[in-house]
């Protein structure tokens, strides 16, 4: 009978840490944003488990990608007709954080590539993130190699053609 009485001892004590740890990890509020056109929900599941039962919460996250724009090259791209220009303002903050040198790869000492986010092996350089295989392209319209790409003339005239040949698409997202 001695056993019997450890035992649920044992199961009171489990439910309690386990009512205790669904008290602490659940939230009791869930705040909201804002409503915002440009946002995005990201969503966390947070699961949680006692000797009798399992639960599980969503809790939304909310980010607020208005204030994801690079203004200073906002003149810019209306006179390289990237249009909208909000829209090219917030690819070039998304992909280069507005830094026109910006390049997604390392190299090593020989000139090799040692890391490209890519997982094709490509890399993305300049304000726009160009993809490294238009290479003809970049060759055609800046006159040299995909380095020219950090430069600003070149990544933007580029961006243009990309746009006027396959459309916003070429960024990952849709016309």
């Amino acid at each position: 009978m001695k056993s019997v009485g450890k035992v649920l001892v044992l199961v009171a004590v489990g439910v309690f840490f386990g009512a205790l740890a669904n008290w602490i990890m659940v939230p009791s509020r869930v705040a909201t944003a804002p409503s915002i056109t440009t946002v995005k929900p990201a969503v966390t599941t947070i699961a949680t488990t006692t000797s009798t039962t399992t639960t599980t919460t969503t809790v939304a996250k909310s980010v607020d990608y208005s204030t994801w724009r690079c203004p200073k090259y906002e003149e810019v791209f209306a006179d390289y007709g990237l249009l909208p220009v909000e829209t090219f303002s917030y690819i070039a903050y998304r992909e280069s954080r507005c830094r026109p040198k910006a390049v997604n790869a390392r190299w090593d000492e020989e000139g090799n590539i040692v890391w490209t986010l890519n997982k094709n092996g490509s890399y993305d350089s300049g304000l726009l993130q160009i993809n490294s295989t238009w290479k003809t392209v970049t060759r055609e319209i800046c006159g040299g190699g995909i380095e020219l790409l950090k430069e600003l003339d070149c990544n933007l005239r580029v961006a243009k053609y990309l746009l006027d040949n396959g459309g916003l698409s070429h960024w990952g997202m849709k016309d």
